[in-house]
């Protein structure tokens, strides 16, 4: 496999969002690094209807699930079962994530997507 990005080598911009995608076409996984600025977050919401896991690249920060609230660190994995509550806020160093999931179709207008 050839190597897609280096999480330790990424732009400073942008400050906020995902900072790196899989742009591959011919692909079942999504991935993408995900930046938070200190003190910002993602509120807590319902996912989407695929398991996601996340793996804390640097920074710190809390993920906030309906059991309650993890404190986050530099090589923490954590698994977002589908259709879930999830949020994220951001340490005061903030936080970078990258997120590893099933892709999902795409919408298309007038058409069928795609079976699997």
């Amino acid at each position: 496999m050839p190597i897609l990005t280096n999480t330790a080598a990424q732009p400073d911009e942008p400050a906020r969002g995902a900072v790196w995608s899989i742009a591959e076409p011919d692909r079942e996984l999504d991935s993408n690094l995900i930046r938070l600025p200190a003190g910002d977050s993602i509120p807590a919401h319902t996912g989407a209807e695929v398991d996601t896991l996340i793996h804390v690249v640097r920074g710190h920060g809390v993920l906030v699930t309906e059991a309650g609230e993890e404190r986050l660190h530099p090589g923490d994995l954590a698994l977002l079962p589908r259709r879930t509550v999830r949020g994220f806020r951001a340490g005061e160093d903030g936080l970078e994530y990258l997120t590893v999931h099933r892709r999902r179709q795409s919408l298309q207008i007038g058409g069928r997507a795609q079976a699997d």
